[in-house]
């Protein structure tokens, strides 16, 4: 479609979008999310709809959206919004920044878990942190390749018997720094 045609479907889709019960809009949104074209103000006010039935489609698959974008999301909305954005195929730094500082556990989990997720070396030492208690982000933190050595360490020094046992299993080619790693420590 021309541009001139996208701005048009635009225009009158976002003045429906206004008008129509919670679940058109959400099968606008999943129909939408997928489209390189589709009318960016269209899609910025799916994303940023309370619903998340709305919202998800676009957090999770619209390339449209930019991380300014997502970083005011993940700054603004709720925690399901936030777990949205965390399932994206890829997640810059900046982003990850705001939903490692802001998310509950759930989306932490979920951003660790993400093999397309960057993270800032504050971000990993923040996630470190707050898998003390949490075998569950620990294990998806032990298991990620980009995670600097003295991070694995601080986490390995402070992983349960039963994570270490696992990352020792699923990270053959780090037995050898799991095992000293506890040694330093003790």
């Amino acid at each position: 479609y021309s541009d001139e045609e996208v701005f048009t479907f635009g225009k009158v889709i976002g003045r429906l979008a206004d008008e129509i019960e919670v679940e058109v809009r959400a099968q606008l949104s999943e129909r939408l999310s997928g489209v390189d074209q589709a009318p960016i103000d269209v899609v910025r006010k799916l994303a940023f709809d309370d619903a998340i039935a709305v919202a998800r489609p676009m957090l999770e698959n619209s390339s449209q959206l930019d991380d300014a974008t997502l970083i005011a999301n993940a700054r603004s909305k709720s925690q399901a919004h936030m777990m949205a954005i965390s399932k994206r195929s890829s997640l810059g730094e900046n982003v990850t920044d705001v939903l490692v500082a802001r998310g509950n556990r759930a989306v932490v989990n979920s951003v660790a878990g993400n093999a397309g997720a960057r993270f800032s070396g504050s971000s990993l030492l923040h996630m470190v942190k707050r898998a003390e208690g949490d075998s569950i982000l620990a294990e998806q933190l032990g298991l990620r390749k980009d995670i600097p050595r003295n991070l694995f360490q601080q986490l390995i020094a402070k992983a349960s018997d039963d994570v270490r046992k696992r990352l020792e299993r699923e990270r053959p080619e780090m037995g050898g720094e799991i095992g000293s790693s506890v040694v330093d420590v003790a």
